[in-house]
């Protein structure tokens, strides 16, 4: 076999793994976009219960950093927004959320016991407790959040992820101890599409030019085979 059919066989051998690997994520991803998101267009999941004996529940040291510098323009160009909505699980309390900066949550919480959520065990929140009294101010009259809602029935705020380090947080509107509620947190963003299409183009023509390699190298093989059998033949017998 001449060694550019070798060098095509390996090549297209090594080539078919990864080039079917991003086929298979395209696909996978543009079935997503398509079937995995609600009727606003998000990636959504449900905590049917969200509750504390303390004045809030809070998501904290949420860093993002899209690099040195401002990293603003990362997020704009990535297009993404997180929903959040609670609902109290009493009709007749109102219900806040917000989001802002970590420094904050931290001063506005400083000395004052609230549980925060570190992990999710099968979708179920994992706490932490972090001690103090319960005496807070009304969290709708403080000014330095970020984005916030608060009210009766379901709240709502769709925040564009900034650089940074954040916090949310889910407390009664009143500031009073004793937070139950639902939560739906979803996510979008306007790259997922066109990366899905990406990924399923250049899948598809790596997938393409791994089998045409792979074809070209075994098609060489299989001539480089064919006078070796001829000659193994045994030689015809003399006639009788």
């Amino acid at each position: 076999m001449r060694p550019s059919r070798i060098v095509a066989l390996v090549i297209g051998i090594v080539l078919v793994v990864p080039s079917l690997a991003l086929l298979l994520g395209g696909g996978a991803l543009a079935v997503g976009y398509a079937f995995g998101r609600d009727d606003d267009g998000y990636f959504a999941s449900t905590i049917e219960r969200l509750s504390t004996d303390t004045v809030a529940v809070t998501t904290e040291d949420i860093e993002l950093d899209a690099g040195p510098g401002s990293g603003d323009w990362v997020f704009d160009l990535l297009d993404a927004d997180v929903r959040l909505r609670a609902t109290a699980s009493d009709p007749d309390r109102d219900v806040f959320i917000g989001i802002a900066r970590q420094e904050d949550v931290t001063a506005f919480l400083d000395g004052v016991a609230h549980d925060e959520i570190v992990d999710l065990d099968a979708g179920d929140p994992v706490y932490e407790r972090r001690p103090g009294g319960d005496e807070v101010a009304a969290p709708a009259e403080e000014t330095f959040w970020d984005l916030s809602a608060s009210g009766s029935g379901t709240q709502e705020i769709s925040w564009e992820p900034q650089d940074g380090r954040w916090a949310a947080v889910l407390m009664n509107a009143d500031g009073t101890p004793g937070v139950i509620a639902e939560v739906n947190l979803g996510a979008k963003a306007g790259f997922v599409l066109p990366l899905a299409i990406s990924l399923l183009v250049v899948g598809a023509v790596l997938t393409a030019v791994a089998v045409g390699l792979i074809i070209f190298g075994a098609l060489g093989a299989r001539r480089h085979q064919v006078p070796n059998e001829v000659a193994s033949l045994p030689p015809p017998l003399p006639p009788q």
